[in-house]
Parts: structure tokens; sequence; C-alpha cells
């Protein structure tokens, strides 16, 4: 089945904040209402954010908003409308309208035109609030109830396939409201059916009718309880015997508002559920308690985005800036939800970076932006802090601080280059080893609100190294440092033996090592060099080993001879050092095979039980082999200083 998040999932275009005057529903709520011969179907989180799912035919506003009171809803976010056809659509202005009004903030439609007088009082009431959804989109109820758009406008001749079909997700409950979605001619049920999957519930197309609800796409959704809206004395057959038993042949439990064949009007079918994983339908004295049918695989959202700074550009720019989000699997990318009065907020537009740049805006106004995260599961985060600004001409600033002139960084080596700015959103960085004839970059891209940045100084000599700071999205303003700097150069790095233990403690060859060190002054990147002794190679260094300027490495003839807490020590790929007592060569070669450094030790370096050779002075490229405890008290310090303290 596939995957939902209690809270927010995949691509939100709509963040409904809980206002005063709504529902405070607790748990979540769905209901099919009794309006005779159409369809009208109310949401409502545990938030108590409200969605209403068609109107009803002309005359149903009515009931529909003494239901909304009868729970606690005087206010409506959002409403779909399936499709144009009156009796899906004729009572939804009217429960926008009268002293007994329940309004709605806007309407989203399929986008299309019709020819009715039902549409044109919809249309002309809506005008401004209307909007048309694409297949994708997703909006969030309450940061609680996902609704996922899976089918919109085909310019279909049969208005009936141009439904809008939406997918409810709320834990591990789904359902579908696909108002009267096609199954026949043509067949757009079939197609839609994958990206469905299996739902607990499903409101049924078109009041029940044989031309949908095709087997192919019951087979796929499964669900457990089926909603049928339908009126008693309709003429169209509705609900289709044919369409009864293929229900049944799946096993899902059929509700109807009004049974034709009885002539029985039963009321509206309530279903609420507490966190999803269960779910209660009730109409009338009948309820029944289902199981949902559960989730698996990465149902964690990323964490929230930080820090977010927003900045006017320009009359009709405001630039973003946050910190990144972090995820179990890996965020994919952010979405960017914008306010003009702080309080709702819709969707800005998206971003697989850490900006993001709002064109189009206007002048002398104030925004509100909150962003959220998203990984390759669909899941949300929840969002980040709130942040404004105001457009207008704005002067916008940078000042390098540091370097600024008369500094002295040696190569490869990490500092800080500082800087000021105001207005800006994001910079780009980048340094000059010739006072300004050529420029590299270091950063294309960092938020200006940090106003610092890592450098690793490159390690090639220069008496006239500057740093330039840039406006990233405008180009200017710009700011290079005030006078030149230096970068000196480390010496190269420069590989020892350092001690080597041939007479092993004991009489476990296991504990054999040989210590190299790096007395040099930069990395050196040891993948693919071999250690030797006398007759044949013994450890070959394993690709992307690298030893530090300064730093040792030991190799053990065995694992088991490591001693516990110590890093900087391998064992012996061919799982031997076969150093003798008597005296040997101990040679180490890069990846290419030459020689880089060899000894020959006599038995007087290698006689005494558990004592070590080591250098003297300890770890210099000109001293001599002794035996370590001319050096020091102790009788070896693999990966140490012959002091025993850390290199």
């Amino acid at each position: 089945m596939r995957l939902r998040l209690p809270f927010l999932a995949q691509l939100a275009v709509f963040l409904p904040l809980l206002l005063p005057g709504l529902a405070l529903a607790q748990n979540l709520r769905f209901t099919s209402m009794d309006i005779g011969q159409g369809d009208a179907a109310v949401l409502v989180a545990p938030g108590g954010c409200a969605v209403l799912f068609d109107g009803g035919p002309t005359g149903s506003g009515t009931t529909i908003k003494a239901y909304l009171k009868s729970i606690g809803v005087t206010h409506v976010q959002m409403a779909f409308v399936s499709h144009l056809h009156t009796d899906h659509m004729g009572g939804i202005d009217e429960v926008d309208v009268g002293t007994d009004a329940v309004p709605i903030d806007g309407v989203y439609d399929n986008g299309g035109t019709y020819s009715s007088t039902a549409y044109t009082e919809y249309d002309s009431h809506f005008a401004g609030k209307r909007h048309a959804v694409t297949v994708g989109q997703t909006f969030s109820v309450c940061n609680q109830v996902t609704l996922k758009v899976l089918h919109s406008n085909e310019n279909n001749a049969d208005e009936n396939a141009n439904s809008v079909v939406v997918k409810i997700s709320y834990g591990a409950f789904d359902a579908l409201v696909g108002g009267d979605l096609t199954g026949a001619t043509p067949d757009l049920e079939t197609g839609v059916a994958p990206s469905v999957g299996e739902v607990e519930v499903y409101k049924v197309h078109h009041h029940g009718s044989k031309y949908s609800s095709n087997d192919t796409f019951l087979s796929t959704i499964k669900p457990l309880a089926s909603f049928i809206s339908v009126g008693v004395g309709n003429t169209y057959g509705h609900p289709a015997p044919e369409t009864l038993a293929a229900l049944g042949n799946i096993g899902s439990d059929v509700w109807q508002t009004e049974d034709p064949s009885l002539s029985v009007k039963r009321g509206h079918i309530e279903l609420t559920s507490a966190t999803g994983s269960s779910f209660t339908v009730t109409q009338g004295p009948t309820s029944t308690t289902y199981a949902s049918k559960g989730q698996s695989g990465d149902i964690q959202p990323p964490t929230a985005p930080g820090s977010l700074v927003a900045s006017a550009a320009s009359t009709s720019e405001i630039d973003l800036s946050w910190s990144a989000s972090s995820d179990n699997v890996g965020v994919t990318g952010y979405n960017i939800y914008r306010s003009t009065n702080g309080t709702s907020f819709s969707l800005a537009g998206s971003s697989t970076t850490t900006g993001f740049s709002d064109l189009g805006l206007a002048n002398a106004t104030t925004y509100w932006y909150r962003v959220t995260a998203t990984d390759a599961a669909g899941n949300e985060s929840a969002v980040s802090n709130t942040a404004s600004a105001t457009t207008g001409s704005l002067t916008r600033t940078l000042a390098v601080t540091s370097p600024n002139g008369g500094e002295s960084w040696a190569g490869s080596s990490s500092h800080a280059i500082t800087w000021s700015s105001s207005n800006v959103s994001n910079v780009k960085l980048e340094y000059t080893l010739n006072n300004g004839t050529s420029w590299t970059v270091i950063a294309s891209s960092v938020a200006a609100s940090t106003g610092s940045y890592t450098w690793t100084v490159p390690n090639s000599a220069s008496t006239q190294a500057r740093v330039r700071i840039t406006d990233a999205v405008n180009g200017t303003p710009t700011d290079t440092s005030n006078a030149v700097f230096t970068i000196t150069t480390a010496s190269p790095g420069q590989v020892i033996l350092n001690e080597i233990m041939a007479n092993e403690p004991g009489s476990d060859t296991g504990g054999e090592y040989i210590e190299l060190v790096n007395v040099g002054g930069s990395p050196v990147d040891l993948s693919g060099w071999t250690l030797w002794d006398a007759t044949s190679s013994r450890h070959t260094f394993a690709s992307g080993t690298s030893l530090a300027a300064g730093k040792a490495i030991v190799v053990f003839a065995s694992a088991a001879n490591i001693p516990t807490g110590l890093s900087n020590a391998v064992a012996a790929s061919t799982g031997t050092l076969s150093l003798n007592n008597t005296g040997d060569t101990v040679t180490l070669k890069n990846a290419a095979g030459t020689t880089i450094t060899s000894y020959t030790y006599a038995s007087s370096l290698a006689g005494t039980d558990g004592v070590s050779m080591n250098r003297s002075p300890d770890a210099s490229a000109s001293g001599t082999f002794v035996l370590h405890t001319s050096v020091s008290s102790l009788s070896g310090s693999p990966g140490k200083r012959a002091n025993g303290t850390a290199f």
C-alpha cells in the first residue's frame, strides 16, 4: 500500500492555519451528505480546518450549512468542485451567502466552463476566489490531512470525464473522492488507478452508475467501505446492480445516503478516525469500525528548515535563504509558502537549494514566508520560522571584513572569510593570487546572513592575494579586500619509518609493528603504497588512506594485537610482517613501486624482547634508530610520540 504521513506529505500548495471559529474536531471527520440525487461531502481535520467536496444540486446550501454548524464549523478553508454539472455544484455558492452563511475562502475546480444557470451563478459568485487544479497538486489541511489531486480536466466533451479526483490521506487512512469520473467510454478510471493505490474508503463515482467503478479500477483500490451518494426516485437507475455486485466482489461494504430500491432515506454517512489506524462509519443507528490497512517504508519526514531570512531586493523581488534540513533518506527539495497577511499561506514556489527569489511582487508591500522540506518518499517537514520583508527601493551593501589586507595565511590551512551585508540574500565568493588580474570562484552562492565562510586556503604562494564578495543574485554590489594579503606554501609531505617492533612482546608475532610518520608540511596519499621486509611485500595501504602532516600511522602484523583505542593503526593486509630478530630490511614504496625510504637493522636493535627501535630524535628524518628505552622510559609507543603523547 502507498505510504502515508500523519502530518505533512508531498508537495503542498495550501497551508491553512487554525483560525478562530473553526471546529475543534480532535478526530478526523469525513461525511457523505444526504442531499438527494447529487453529491456533497465534508472533511474536517482534527485541528478543525474544514473542506467541502461538491455542493449538491441547487437548493442544497441550507442543508449543508445546517450540518456544518451542527458540528461546529463556521468557516470553510476550501471547497473542491469535482465538475460543473448542477447536481455537484448547484448549492456551493448558497453555502457562502445569507445571514447563516458559512464563508468559503476559495474554490478549486477543473478550470472549465459550462452552459447552465448554476454554473453562471457559481462562476460569478466566486470570481477572484476560483482556482483551477492540476494533477499532482497537494494540499495540507491543518498540517494534518493531505489532499492530492490525481485527475482533472482533459477537455473531454463528456463533463463527467473532466472530474477532479482527490485522494485524502491521514495516517494509515486513505479515501478517494472523484465526482462522476467515467470508467467506460471514455475509461479514465483505469489510467488513474495506479496513482490511487489501495484505499480504505471510496466515495463511489457517479452515484453508482454502471459507467463508472470498473473492475480494473476496483481491483486496484480495494476499498474496505464504499459510500454512494444517491437519491430516492432518481430516473438513472442509480446505483446500478452491476456496480453493487462489483463492490461486493471485492469485499467492500456499501453505504448509501438513500436506497432507491426500498424508497428509504438513510441520512448522512459519517466517518470518524482518531489517528487513521482505524475508522468508524455511522449512519443512523448503524455503526461499524474498520482497521486501516497500515503503512510501511519511509514515513520519517525531514527536519524543518531553520534560520529563514527574507530580504527585499527591489520594488518587486524578495530573496529568501535558510539553513538546510536533514533526512534519513535525503532531502529532495523545499516548498516556499507566502502570505500577504501573516496568517494564511499558499505555495509561492519550490527550490532544490537553500535559497529562493520571489519575483513579480507588488511594490511597498509586506510579505511573510515559511519553508518546508520534502524527501523522496513524499514526506514533508514541519514549517520553518516565519520571516517577512517589504518590497521597495532598497540599498544593498556588502563589505569584506576578513581578509582585508596584511594577513599571512598558510596554504592548505582553514580560515574564515567574513563580511557584512544589508538587503542581500546570497553572496558569491572569489579569490585572486595576482591582485585582480584573474579570479577563481570559492563558492557560487552562500547565504549572506551567515556573514562567514570557512575557506581552505590554496597551497599556492602569493604576496598579492585578495578576496572578492558579490551579490550572487543581482551581480552588484561587490567588494574586495582593501589590500593584498600573503599566502605561504607548506612544505611537501615526507613519510619516514619512525618506529619498528621486530622483537614482539612474548612469542606472538602478531605484535610486530611498523610506525610511519609524515614529517612534512602537507598530507600524503598512501593509496597503494606498500611495506616490505627483505623478501616480499607485507602490506598494501587501502585506497583513500591519507597521512596528514605531523601525524603517524602504524601497521600491525595482526588486527588482534592493535591496542584498544588506537585509531591510527591498521592490520597488515597479508596477515604478517615477518620481521626477523637477527636482522632484516624494512622498505616503504609508493604506488608506482618507487622506494620512499628503507632501513636495514641488525640484531642489536631487535635482540631485546618487547623493545622496539625508534628514531632519535623522535620523528626526525635525520635521526638514527636506537632502542626505544634510549629515548624514553617506554619500551614502545606505537601510534604515539616516544614519550607516549599523541602526535
